[in-house]
């Protein structure tokens, strides 16, 4: 069975729009905890409910899930999922491992299909929803000058998940939710270009000051 990379992007496009997404970098955090049924907590919390050092509780979810593991408990047919998170990690560590759970909760899987399945949707889902094709376009219909440090600095995505989203077979997006998305995040695409273009003003000097405190700094 392979995995259905169509439905992973489509269903990661329907959320940015069912949450009206309008800002980046998108937060998963956000839009978990308005799920209903869904609880995410930090390791550290979780260890204070259970009585246990927060390192043996985050050795109890496996050495595959360091970042992030999702547990599911199934009460009068409907599912609830308790999320727990390292809140330790890098920030964009730390927004792939939840985008990547929030990949595993709203398709719905379960242990219908095989883990490597599960695994590589969610992975598609994550990259769709960090970094919404739709943001792109806009960005390149701003004519501002199209980057790979552009995109970091405004999905917080690295480089690591451009190369997935280029790798990942083509996705169709209907063209009315594409759109929809876009709308929403023009206002704040174009507020951020303008910060740019005005700090970009003041940039050498900018980088001279930072130079002179590093300096001092290591002094």
């Amino acid at each position: 069975m392979k995995p259905d990379y169509e439905r992973a992007a489509l269903l990661a496009a329907e959320t940015l729009d069912k949450y009206e997404v309008n800002s980046a970098p998108v937060s998963p955090l956000r839009i978990l905890k308005q799920i209903p049924g869904v609880i995410v907590v930090s390791y550290a919390t979780m260890s204070d409910v259970v009585g246990a050092d927060r390192s043996c509780v985050i050795s109890m979810f496996g050495d595959h899930n360091q970042d992030a593991f999702t547990s599911v408990n199934v009460v009068d047919g409907k599912p609830h999922y308790i999320i727990t998170y390292n809140q330790k990690l890098p920030v964009n560590l730390f927004q792939r491992a939840l985008a990547r759970e929030l990949g595993h909760i709203v398709p719905g899987h379960n242990g219908s299909l095989p883990e490597e399945v599960r695994i590589e949707e969610a992975k598609c889902f994550a990259n769709h929803f960090l970094m919404p094709r739709a943001l792109v376009y806009s960005v390149k219909n701003t004519g501002i000058r199209f980057t790979a440090d552009v995109v970091t600095n405004l999905t917080g995505c690295d480089a690591y998940c451009m190369s997935c989203m280029r790798k990942i077979p083509a996705t169709h997006v209907p063209a009315e939710l594409n759109r929809r998305i876009r709308d929403r995040f023009m206002p704040y695409i174009m507020n951020f270009f303008e910060f740019q273009r005005v700090a970009m003003h003041h940039d050498v000097s900018a980088l001279a000051d930072l130079g002179s405190f590093m300096e001092g700094y290591e002094e």
